[in-house]
């Protein structure tokens, strides 16, 4: 049995052991009244049994085709998981969880491609990307942390999940990201206000916990300005990453600004507003977003090779949609532009940028110099629980070998989306079935294998089942 999920069972055990002596204590005692209302329950086991279990079981199919005599990959992965939440005592409460995983079946996804000696991008993550013979022994403790509510306000001390525009789970493989630290929140009328201190992590992809300065460089860390590859992985010095949050939500206005500041690294601000209202019979919604970022001291480093972000490489980014719905059907038009005063660099170890020109299975990270535009539509017929997603982009970045604003030599890409979600019910309550194709396509046909693999002229298609309760 692995440690960490023996850990999980200690837990329970020790938790079952102290509730046992708590009542046979009190079997041996006249009974005498609790005075803390918050016990409704007679014994400690019996409130203790009041809280909630979760099980989550997950599969995964993930394949990805590329052009011509380029290997092809697929993986399949199962796990399952449990997590227990305690009732709440004077606003206190304690939770825990923990996942194993399974890998079924793989193809090519620990060899590099003879053409090319590139790797895997994609499927690596379903499991353990720091050690690919690991096939049966994929567990770990993820959530433990006590949280404190009371009248709007939320305090969490301990290994949690986050989310946000920029630092988030990006649970879109089998296991997210969880960050280990303090989040408080405050919830008032309209507005909610968020600070949160975080100083480890456990990457999706990885069974390990990474400080914050060890976790830059656990994914491919492409090319520095200066025309090498980047020398930053080991060679960060950072205590952590704060970040603060305020969102207000009107009727018709939705707002939220966050600002990121990732110790001796940089710091990031973003904003984003949406308006909502009714005309010609249909919802219209109107948003903005806007980034700003700038290196902090050396950037993580006084070596600039060996920085993370350049001193000097300040950026910004500016971005819109319009969008309308009618019933059952949602269009937008969303673009992206980013500047080309440097470019824009956000750990992907630590998520997934949210902005309204996002698709599956690429980012605008590590790129300055860009322009995107992006159609979306959404068919959504919830007496049935089935959405279909349909996104179409057009990606300009600068030329690939322009290492000044292109980290990891991405070619201009044309991007195709098919998504389709279906949540079953009655006897199969709690089962949601879930299928992504994605296209990405070189809009220079004349491009060096080395970039094409794995980043554009490919077909990729992931199927996944949830299941919870």
């Amino acid at each position: 049995m692995s440690p960490k999920i023996g850990l999980i069972f200690l837990l329970i055990s020790l938790f079952s052991a102290f509730s046992n002596h708590l009542l046979a204590s009190e079997n041996t005692l006249s009974p005498s009244p609790i005075p803390d209302t918050s016990f409704t329950k007679r014994t400690f086991k019996e409130w203790s049994k009041s809280g909630e279990f979760e099980f989550h079981w997950r599969t995964f199919f993930m394949s990805t085709l590329n052009k011509g005599e380029l290997l092809d990959y697929s993986a399949l992965g199962t796990g399952a998981g449990l997590g227990y939440s305690s009732p709440h005592f004077k606003g206190f409460q304690v939770v825990f969880s923990g996942f194993f995983v399974f890998q079924l079946h793989e193809h090519n996804i620990t060899i590099a491609d003879p053409i090319t000696d590139g790797v895997n991008r994609y499927e690596l993550t379903l499991f353990d990307m720091n050690d690919l013979e690991n096939r049966t022994d994929l567990d770990r403790l993820e959530e433990l942390f006590f949280r404190y509510e009371r009248k709007g306000f939320v305090f969490t001390f301990g290994r949690q999940k986050f989310s946000s525009p920029l630092l988030n789970m990006q649970d879109n493989r089998m296991r997210p990201n969880i960050f280990s630290g303090i989040h408080a929140n405050y919830k008032w009328n309209n507005w909610e206000f968020l600070a949160a201190g975080f100083h480890a992590m456990t990457i999706r992809g990885t069974l390990d916990w990474y400080s914050v300065e060890e976790s830059l460089g656990v994914y491919p860390f492409g090319r520095s300005p200066f025309g090498v590859s980047s020398d930053y992985k080991g060679n960060i010095r950072s205590k952590g990453i704060g970040v603060l949050g305020i969102k207000q939500k009107g009727q018709k206005v939705k707002s939220e600004l966050w600002n990121y500041t990732a110790e001796n690294i940089f710091n990031l601000s973003f904003a984003q507003s949406e308006y909502r209202d009714s005309l010609f019979g249909l919802q219209w919604t109107i948003g903005a977003q806007c980034f700003y970022q700038m290196p902090l001291n050396f950037g993580g480093n006084e070596d600039p090779l060996q920085a993370f972000i350049v001193p000097g490489q300040q950026t910004f980014g500016l971005g819109g949609k319009i969008e309308t719905k009618l019933g059952k059907h949602t269009v937008s038009l969303n673009n992206l532009h980013i500047s080309d005063r440097g470019r824009f660099l956000f750990p992907r170890e630590w998520g997934r940028e949210i902005f309204f020109a996002s698709l599956p299975r690429e980012r605008f990270e590590g790129n300055g110099g860009v322009n995107a535009y992006t159609l979306k539509y959404s068919l959504n017929l919830p007496r049935h629980d089935w959405v279909l997603n349909f996104g179409a982009s057009t990606v300009y970045v600068p030329d690939m070998n322009n290492v000044m604003l292109n980290k990891y030599g991405m070619p201009a890409y044309h991007h195709l989306i098919l998504g389709v979600d279906h949540g079953l019910a009655g006897f199969f309550d709690g089962l949601h079935l879930r299928f992504l194709a994605v296209n990405k396509i070189a809009q220079n046909r004349n491009i060096p294998d080395i970039y094409r693999i794995n980043r554009v002229d490919m077909w990729q298609f992931n199927f996944v089942v949830d299941y919870l309760f």
